[in-house]
């Protein structure tokens, strides 16, 4: 079945997969909008039209100083990343953050030349190059999305708390507390009290767009 790709499906996705972000709670969300968006007509096609809406759903946003943009396009779907640039540059400015990002080859001094440097790592292991370590084979894909490996220091893109990422990163995303948004590796109570102010977040902002609500009305400007 062929899926729509307009402003109205992306506003919906961007509502119900990056609620936390647009309510001002975390500074990045990331998720997989299904399509081929990299094979043939139909790619380029599915690539114009999501280009399309992706400006449509910008200008809702932007007025909240919240920027949305593709960081891979793959075969089974586009990687949409929709951040708070202020947020997001202020966490990654953490010594916690710029230290092991610096060692992975990040130019933490710039905040677009590091999601430039996330976005080339996250499209190879999509490419051509993934797809002959796997034999050849598409990327392994579910229903929720595409599961191709992901960078470990995916999560500080995030705004995950940055224990968990390095948890994550030194045990490899084995032996972990809990999972949920993200794998918890410290202070499990407050996790889990995080992973539960999401899912409400979730619920209430996907409640007030079925009911007719604007994505630029469900967007939360920052304090200053």
């Amino acid at each position: 079945m062929t899926r729509t790709i307009d402003a109205p499906s992306l506003e919906r996705a961007l509502v119900r997969h990056c609620s936390p972000t647009l309510a001002a709670l975390k500074p990045a969300s990331l998720f997989t909008f299904p399509g081929n968006f990299v094979d043939g007509p139909e790619g380029l096609r599915n690539k114009a039209d999501l280009n399309t809406a992706l400006a449509a759903c910008a200008d809702q946003i932007a007025p909240a100083r919240i920027a949305v943009r593709v960081l891979a396009w793959r075969a089974c779907g586009a990687l949409i990343y929709v951040y708070r640039p202020r947020a997001l540059e202020a966490y990654l400015q953490d010594e916690r953050a710029t230290r092991p990002l610096a060692q992975l080859g990040y130019s933490t001094a710039s905040l677009e030349a590091s999601l430039q440097t996330l976005s080339e790592r996250l499209q190879s292991m999509s490419g051509p190059a993934a797809r002959q370590l796997r034999g050849g084979s598409p990327c392994p894909c579910t229903r929720r999305g595409c599961s191709s490996d992901f960078p470990h220091e995916l999560g500080f893109f995030l705004g995950y708390p940055y224990e968990d990422v390095l948890g994550f990163i030194e045990h490899r995303g084995q032996d972990y507390l809990a999972v949920g948004p993200w794998k918890v590796y410290a202070n499990l109570e407050g996790a889990l009290a995080t992973f539960e102010r999401f899912r409400r977040c979730a619920a209430a902002y996907m409640h007030a767009h079925e009911r007719g609500y604007r994505l630029a009305q469900l967007v939360v400007a920052p304090s200053r």
